[in-house]
């Protein structure tokens, strides 16, 4: 059973038991002085377990199966409650409540119409013989018809509403199901693959296309996939800036459906405002987006990234006689619900591509510093031993001795280099050992003198924060080893209440400025660790550093922990 249906059996089975209650405290307090009294109260006494029974049954074993039976019981009492009818006419319209609302949740509002009004007549049929009209025929005849009509009316208004609630229940639920696919719980080729498959199965697409423009690169990128072969037809590509005119409709609020697409003269063409159902100006289809898939049904719909419409979504080709109007309603209300979360992961892209870039360039300027300039250097003093080959051989050797302590240098800083590029995981358990094994590599590695004072932190530190942290106190350290030409550093990690700290002091060169100044400063003026400030902010983080020119410079990290 899926979990739409499971919870509106839920809510019926809720509704019993407040039915089973309700006829039960009104016999208590209205019909003790009928002569079926004890007959009524035990009836729904039994009831009132009954309908207790299923609701338990439900929350443990729910089975479609055995649901439908459990109308049964509720026959049961609705034939006692009509055959003392004349005595006690409100369990009747009890009954025609509760039966009007199980029928519009599971079928329509015109079935519980039709329920309600054969109820109706059932309870006029079993009051026939009772005298429980007064007055003549005329006044006989108007009592009838005002309960017939009360029963009619309550019993359909009460299923409408149910089944609405109904379309409601099962669309949140659909919609959350297809949110679910967003998660980022996998590597992003996968969730944007079963999430465009689904969008394929759900609409009876054969293609799905996701676009979306990079408002500072310009560029468009689209993921694609043909639902007849998913895992193979699943592509993503940068296009340039000028087919945002196919793809994103030139950044247009927008939607609309055509189909009939392969007999020009028959297209049928609707347009709407963004995701509203106010009709628009029907646009003129992408010719390159037409020719370079051509589709016979196309359904798109745009959607805002950071207040611009620069999300878009196609389904093509119909597997059916093209898409619908109740499709197009429902793509515009999923995107509506669902367009924070693509918002979101599409910036998480961004800034991950981004991070992944400046990481890039890091690199290759770490490379060109070292590597690059080692080799160039041996590359040129080959070229004198060369000469010295043939005329002084007796002082080659000591050079070849020199250029091999040049290399095995440079070698063991690459190591180093290459350990530090591998991914790093530190439980909150960890990261204090991390950090004294860290600062003692470093103390054996460089020379530099290294005084400790680390705390553990608690288990409930993120793994995430606690790496991000080891990280930076790695930079920091291979900052002080590169730049300040430092003799003593002073690390330092503790944890309060509220903050993660972290210290780094050194006795080097200290930056070129006086005082001490905020992260917000330093990206102003271009100084300071870049790599540091984009990982503390990424934590949501504060930086400061202080610093003397000639005596040192002190850094400072706090991490926020709620």
């Amino acid at each position: 059973m899926d979990s739409a249906k499971l919870a509106i059996e839920r809510l019926i089975a809720l509704g019993r038991v407040i039915l089973a209650a309700s006829l039960l405290l009104t016999a208590l307090l209205l019909a003790a002085s009928l002569p079926a009294a004890i007959l009524l109260q035990f009836t729904f006494a039994i009831y009132l377990a009954y309908a207790l029974a299923i609701l338990v049954l439900l929350h443990r074993r729910p089975e479609e199966r055995w649901l439908s039976r459990a109308l049964v019981g509720d026959l049961v009492v609705l034939a006692v409650a009509l055959f003392l009818a004349a005595h006690f006419p409100l369990a009747t319209l009890y009954f025609v409540l509760f039966l009007g609302a199980v029928a519009g949740a599971r079928r329509s509002w015109r079935t519980a119409l039709l329920l309600s009004i054969a109820l109706s007549g059932a309870f006029l049929l079993a009051t026939e013989r009772f005298a429980i009209f007064g007055g003549g025929a005329g006044a006989l005849l108007q009592a009838r018809l005002a309960i017939m009509a009360a029963f009619i009316a309550g019993g359909g208004l009460i299923g409408y509403v149910a089944q609405r609630e109904r379309r409601y229940l099962v669309q949140r639920y659909e919609f959350e199901s297809v949110a679910v696919l967003l998660r980022l719980d996998t590597r992003w080729e996968e969730l944007w693959q079963r999430w465009l498959a689904e969008m394929c199965r759900r609409f009876h697409a054969r293609r799905c296309l996701l676009a979306q423009r990079d408002a500072e690169t310009d560029r468009v990128v689209v993921w694609q996939l043909s639902a007849e072969n998913p895992p193979d037809s699943y592509r993503e590509e940068e296009r340039p800036p000028r087919d945002a005119a196919t793809f994103l409709v030139n950044d247009t609020d927008t939607s609309f459906l055509a189909n009939g697409l392969c007999a020009p003269a028959e297209v049928k063409l609707v347009a709407r405002q963004g995701l509203s159902e106010r009709p628009a100006t029907p646009p003129t289809l992408p010719a390159r987006l037409l020719e370079e898939f051509r589709p016979r049904s196309v359904l798109s719909v745009g959607f805002p990234l950071a207040g611009v419409w620069s999300g878009r979504i196609w389904l093509l080709d119909a597997q059916k006689n093209g898409f619908t109007l109740s499709q197009f309603d429902t793509l515009q209300q999923l995107l509506n619900s669902l367009s924070p979360i693509l918002a979101n992961l599409l910036t998480v892209r961004r800034l991950i591509a981004q991070a992944v870039e400046a990481e890039r360039e890091r690199i290759v300027r770490d490379l060109h510093d070292g590597v690059a300039q080692t080799v160039a250097s041996v590359e040129m003093q080959l070229s004198v031993f060369q000469r010295l080959a043939a005329s002084e051989p007796e002082k080659l050797a000591v050079e070849l001795e020199e250029l091999r302590r040049v290399v095995q240098v440079e070698k063991e800083g690459l190591r180093r280099y290459l350990r530090a590029l591998k991914p790093v995981r530190v439980p909150p358990a960890e990261l204090a050992d991390w950090i004294l094994a860290h600062c003692l590599q470093f103390q054996q590695e460089t020379g530099i003198e290294v005084d400790t004072l680390v705390d553990p932190v608690g288990a409930s530190v993120p793994e995430g924060v606690c790496r991000e942290v080891f990280l930076i106190l790695r930079e920091a350290l291979h900052n002080v080893h590169k730049h300040a030409q430092a003799k003593h550093v002073l690390v330092k990690l503790r944890q309060d209440e509220a903050y993660l700290r972290l210290l780094v002091d050194d006795d080097g060169r200290g930056f070129p400025f006086t005082g001490t100044y905020s992260q917000h400063a330093l990206e102003e003026q271009g100084l300071g660790p870049v790599s540091i400030c984009e990982r503390v902010r990424a934590l949501g983080g504060t930086l400061t550093i202080d610093s003397t020119p000639g005596s040192g410079a002190t850094l400072r990290v706090d991490i926020p922990l709620s």
